[in-house]
């Protein structure tokens, strides 16, 4: 089983991830009281997709996003596939629609 590691608010942690598609880990960050999206949807070089409030939902929001890239090549591949697919803006409506953290600006 594939680990991550996270810098929690006590220091590094490592934690157990899944792969729900190939290429995508699936993880949860260490209970922190003001934490409320703790479930990590991230490409396997580290690189973060979107945050969830459930496992479920993380895991619903990879099989959505599965088909729109080859999430197993390198990170600057998979954002080319996807920008240069026409994709990008499909990408984050459907990670929202699957419970996605709102982001702020």
């Amino acid at each position: 089983m594939p680990t991550v590691t996270v810098t929690a608010s006590d220091g590094p942690v490592t934690v157990e991830a899944t792969e729900p598609v190939p290429g995508l880990r699936l993880y949860e960050l260490p209970a922190e009281p003001s934490l409320e999206y703790r479930w990590v949807l991230a490409h396997h070089e580290g690189r973060t997709l979107g945050l969830f409030t459930s496992a479920d939902d993380a895991s619903g929001a990879a099989a959505a996003v599965a088909a729109m890239a080859d999430w197993t090549r390198g990170a600057m591949t998979v954002a080319n596939e996807i920008s240069l697919g026409g994709n990008a803006e499909r990408l984050g409506f459907t990670l929202i629609a699957h419970g996605c953290a709102p982001t702020s600006k």
